[in-house]
């Protein structure tokens, strides 16, 4: 099998996944009011000294609370058969953690489309320093930063996450907005490129200059997330000699307003249809969408037979999706206990052998040929050396840059 045929391999996985889906036993409330305890929190008070002052009772160890409530996004957890390569909520490592810590687990799958859009629903409650109602949220590095320098994530105690702090790969440590692991946890990686459906489109694809083929009039989508689809078509912009050289991570103002002059007529005249989250799963599964900028696991995971991620050859871009504990979150300590569970080896090649992004965990490579000796070769999983060579880092805005960006970026996408 080529490297092609791995990276357009499908995976018979046409998930049932329903925005908001739940796992465990109990309904998530839309308002995500309280925490229920599901194993006894430690007791209070005491028996009073002889004075009549209460005792002190020791702290012992913390306990699990919950319901954990956790939001993220489609596509992003192992689902158990329910049919003839059908797959569907519970998650088999959702229901293992339940089992191991004797907590609920309300599993929101999909509920995050975007960074930008799902922080707006929760930034009132962070500002105002009161519960979300999340114990748990994934969000993109640029958008991990943002919350970490505002204040808004809960300090992670190390000692609850051991196995977390000694399997995770080293290239994800010291980032500048939390160098040490304060506050986040890398839940995968993964790239931007390009998703398509041979059957539609009648060809491979091989290049960002395909989504301007004539022939895909109105079959094509692209992010709403600016730092995914502004970058990576001025990467293509400058393959073709008509944008500057800046680098993606220092590009400007007058960088994205190339890309927006570029941009505008295939919005004004229809061919491109629009600017979606990763709902384009369901563009594709209609068949409204033939070619799109999409994320890199997302079609091998839950799309047709048919659809195909490509790393473009232009370049593609690279990014990481973290754990947060969102301030005053009501169960932070079985929030621990989750970020810790998913970075044992042999759970964290279970995941990765199932969603097909890039796992944070040291051995995962091995550990997932015992799974499937096929996906330890699949570039998806393992993006060989000339792919990364040529993957582009999402760029790091100064805050007058980002607002000036964002507007043009709204001013193109209508969102």
């Amino acid at each position: 099998m080529t490297r092609d045929e791995l990276a357009a391999r499908t995976v018979s996985r046409r998930a049932v996944l329903q925005g908001g889906s739940l796992v465990g036993v109990s309904a998530f409330l839309a308002a995500c009011g309280g925490g229920s305890t599901a194993t006894g929190a430690p007791a209070s008070g005491g028996a009073a000294t002889p004075a009549g002052t209460p005792a002190a009772t020791p702290a012992g160890p913390p306990t699990a609370t919950g319901p954990l409530n956790f939001a993220n996004w489609d596509a992003y957890i192992d689902l158990t058969e329910v049919g003839d390569g059908e797959y569907d909520l519970p998650s088999p490592t959702l229901d293992d953690f339940a089992k191991a810590h004797g907590v609920e687990v309300n599993y929101a799958n999909a509920k995050i489309e975007d960074n930008e859009s799902f922080v707006a629903t929760i930034q009132p409650q962070l500002q105002a320093g009161v519960s979300t109602g999340w114990d748990m949220v994934v969000l993109t590095d640029w958008m991990a930063a943002r919350i970490i320098d505002s204040g808004w994530a809960e300090a992670i105690d190390p000692t609850n996450v051991p196995t977390a702090m000694a399997n995770v790969r080293d290239e994800l440590k010291g980032m500048p907005w939390d160098p040490d692991l304060k506050y986040h946890f890398p839940w995968q990686s993964g790239a931007t490129g390009v998703g398509y459906n041979v059957k539609s489109t009648g060809r491979d694809l091989t290049s960002l200059g395909d989504l301007f083929d004539p022939a895909f009039a109105g079959k094509v989508t692209m992010l709403t997330e600016t730092r995914d689809t502004f970058p990576l078509i001025h990467r293509y912009l400058q393959s073709q000699g008509k944008a500057s050289d800046t680098p993606a991570e220092e590009m400007t103002t007058a960088d994205a307003q190339v890309v927006y002059d570029f941009l505008k007529p295939y919005v004004d005249n229809g061919h491109i249809k629009g600017f979606t989250g990763n709902e384009y799963l369901q563009d594709f599964g209609s068949g409204d969408v033939w070619v799109a900028v999409v994320w890199s696991g997302d079609l091998a995971s839950s799309g047709g037979e048919d659809d195909r991620f490509v790393y473009p050859s232009e370049g593609s871009a690279i990014w990481t999706d973290n754990m947060i504990i969102p301030k005053g979150a009501e169960n932070k300590y079985t929030a621990e206990l989750m970020i810790d569970f998913v970075y044992d080896v042999d759970r964290a090649a279970r995941l990765a052998n199932f969603i097909y992004y890039i796992s944070p965990v040291k051995g995962v490579e091995e550990a997932i040929k015992k799974l499937d000796p096929e996906a330890a070769e699949n570039p998806l999983l393992f993006p060989p050396a000339d792919v990364v060579a040529k993957q582009i880092p999402q760029p790091a805005w100064d805050e007058e840059t980002e607002k000036a960006i964002n507007e043009l970026f709204a001013s193109l996408s209508g969102v």
